[in-house]
């Protein structure tokens, strides 16, 4: 993991647009984690989070006494944690937001819903729940690839995207692009041209904020 992070910060030398890393950090070592941590520290301020892949794990790994100490560490660092999930997750991820109060969490691709199946409960509830939490930021993002690869169109995805949209507000909302993976259902453009035709009727303000600089600003870029 380390490897990694060294690699990306070694590109940030290189191109400038790259100004910030979110890179992989195991939490569910509870207070020994503190080593890691220091030591991904120590490659510079390009580190802003850190994400552990929740998604192909059980529930119940969040709710683990160390793993839920791990990320009530992340502020005495200054970093947020993504979280990286699938729906069926954000029961357990309401107990550890519960649990961690002063952690600034980011909510990777909308926690993955099943637009395939049309399915909105209990993800549309369970998603105004979590967004009663201040301290969550929603990346939007992910979406496509949750929908039918082949078949998807704007009326599929609009729904969970206008939820999240209104569950969360434009101050806590950001674009992502989730590229590559959103090459398995969609190229970069279309799902651009998608999100801009969704939020045609937003301010130049929300607009500004959710493609721009509600980013910087929950990842201190």
């Amino acid at each position: 993991a380390l490897l990694e992070a060294e690699w990306v910060t070694g590109l940030a030398k290189q191109d400038p647009l790259l100004q910030g890393s979110v890179p992989f950090a195991p939490r569910e070592r509870g207070e020994y984690s503190r080593i890691f941590l220091e030591k991904l520290l120590q490659l510079g301020p390009l580190i802003k989070g850190v994400r552990r892949l929740l998604q192909a794990l059980p529930p119940e790994f969040a709710l683990q006494s160390s793993f839920i100490r791990g990320v009530q560490l992340l502020p005495e660092y200054n970093l947020s944690f993504d979280l990286c999930i699938k729906h069926w997750h954000l029961g357990a991820v309401l107990e550890l937001v519960h649990r961690c109060p002063h952690t600034v969490f980011i909510l990777d691709h909308i926690a993955k819903p099943d637009i395939k199946s049309h399915t909105l409960s209990p993800w549309r509830e369970q998603m105004q729940a979590l967004a009663a939490f201040p301290n969550v930021i929603c990346k939007i993002s992910g979406v496509t690839t949750e929908a039918d690869h082949d078949h998807w169109t704007v009326a599929d995805i609009r729904p969970y995207i206008l939820h999240t949209l209104d569950c969360f507000g434009e101050d806590r909302v950001l674009f992502g692009s989730d590229w590559p993976v959103v090459l398995e259902a969609s190229t970069y453009a279309r799902w651009v041209a998608a999100l801009d035709e969704i939020t045609v009727g937003a301010s130049p303000a929300a607009l500004t904020r959710l493609w721009s600089t509600n980013a910087r600003r929950a990842y201190r870029l």
